[in-house]
């Protein structure tokens, strides 16, 4: 139970890099400083997501707070990896 809850605690830590990626490429602006302070809120967002899952699942189940930690990671850390990939065009080959 400790593994998929944060499986899932790293999923929704993941999603607020997405939304701030496609806020800073939506955005009108052209500027480096724009896309920065967009991606600065996401990681901050995700950052803050993640603590307080942890500080969460240590103080309810303290036990299982190694699994949870784990899976945390994993996904968090998999779901970026693979998300930074397919964005730039490395897992899509022969498609144009």
């Amino acid at each position: 139970m400790h593994i998929l809850v944060g499986a899932l605690a790293g999923f929704l830590g993941f999603l607020p890099l997405v939304g701030s990626a496609n806020m800073a490429r939506s955005h009108p602006s052209t500027g480096t400083l724009s896309f920065g302070l967009y991606a600065l809120g996401g990681v901050a967002i995700s950052l803050a997501i993640l603590i307080v899952s942890v500080v969460a699942c240590a103080m309810v189940a303290r036990d299982g707070l190694v699994a949870f930690v784990v899976a945390e990671g994993i996904v968090f850390l998999g779901a970026t990896i693979v998300y930074v990939l397919r964005r730039n065009s490395i897992l899509k080959r022969g498609q144009k």
